[in-house]
């Protein structure tokens, strides 16, 4: 199969998701994977266990790092200091690339804890690639772009789904 030409990454494999339940199988039996997906805000805190575990996988495995708060969709800045925690995993990680999803999830400060569908605009796009460039920059990391399984359609949406996709990623 021909490497992907426009990302690069193709030759990382395949890779799946790190979690609680299977911590000491990974490290007691080192099974033969690629790399490892983490919940970016599982590895926030300072310290603890599930970092030390992290140290631990990091000294055999590739790690990359997948969010669930950075809200590309929404209007509101990210907070400095939830910006600033993942700075620093991704320099802990070395993650070749962070992953989030295009969404919204605040208004005026107050965060819904679920990720909203948007509507499918030239002006939700523009905020959308906005935001993907300021948290690429601030991370220093590329930014991946998933999205949302939406099983509605927005009145105001002036794009399909593809083509709102589309004009996210070639702004950003």
């Amino acid at each position: 199969m021909p490497k992907n030409k426009f990302n690069g990454y193709s030759e990382l494999g395949v890779g799946i998701g790190l979690r609680v339940p299977h911590y000491n199988h990974i490290l007691s039996k080192k099974p033969t994977v690629e790399w490892f997906e983490i919940i970016s805000e599982n590895f926030l805190a300072d310290g603890g266990r599930p970092l030390e575990i992290l140290d631990q996988i990091l000294e055999q495995y590739t790690v990359v790092m997948h969010g669930v708060s950075l809200y590309f969709g929404s209007p509101q800045e990210t907070q400095t200091d939830h910006l600033s925690r993942l700075k620093a995993l991704v320099r802990r990680t070395k993650t070749p690339w962070l992953s989030d999803h295009l969404c919204w999830g605040s208004v005026d400060g107050t965060y819904t804890h679920d990720l909203l569908p948007l509507p499918y605009t030239h002006a939700t796009a523009d905020c959308a690639a906005s935001k993907i460039k300021r948290v690429r920059d601030f991370l220093e990391v590329q930014i991946a772009v998933e999205n949302l399984s939406s099983y509605a359609e927005f009145k105001a949406s002036e794009m399909t789904e593809w083509e709102f996709l589309s004009e996210v990623v070639e702004k950003a």
